[in-house]
């Protein structure tokens, strides 16, 4: 017998994660990933849904109005590539990787970004982030501009 179910193709899996992103909606993002999923950004790297989707709680924590939007995209079979501009309000404590908290500054934020995703089967494998960190900083008020 074969496997016969239906997968979204991995631009829509990428689409419905950035929608669900813009909404708030961490478990509409975690049904995406992988449960062995590795994710890679500036000063992070974790493996294993549970990880990922605690990174994902500071980033909602921290930022409210959370806004994605694709100005270009690469698909390569099961492999995507976006270039986005993300943009939000810093309305809550950010956790950095060594545990310190940045408190809320009020500050808007608005940045570039690029991502790789590798999908199999519906469900994100790897995901590599890649944003200015110092660039995010100062848009918050934690280094000069």
């Amino acid at each position: 017998m074969t496997d016969t179910a239906t997968h979204l193709s991995p631009a829509a899996v990428v689409d419905a994660m950035h929608e669900a992103f813009r909404h708030g909606d961490l478990d509409g993002i975690a049904m995406h990933w992988h449960e062995n999923v590795d994710y890679r950004a500036p000063g992070v790297a974790l493996t294993g849904k549970p990880a990922r989707i605690l990174a994902e709680q500071v980033w909602l924590g921290a930022f409210s109005e959370n806004d994605v939007r694709t100005h270009a995209r690469l698909v390569d079979g099961e492999a995507i590539t976006d270039f986005c501009t993300m943009s939000g309000v810093h309305t809550g404590p950010l956790m950095l990787p060594d545990g310190t908290a940045i408190p809320p500054s009020g500050a808007r934020i608005s940045g570039t970004y690029a991502a790789r995703y590798q999908i199999v089967a519906g469900k994100v494998v790897e995901q590599e982030v890649i944003y200015d960190r110092l660039a995010l900083l100062q848009s918050i008020g934690v280094l000069p501009a």
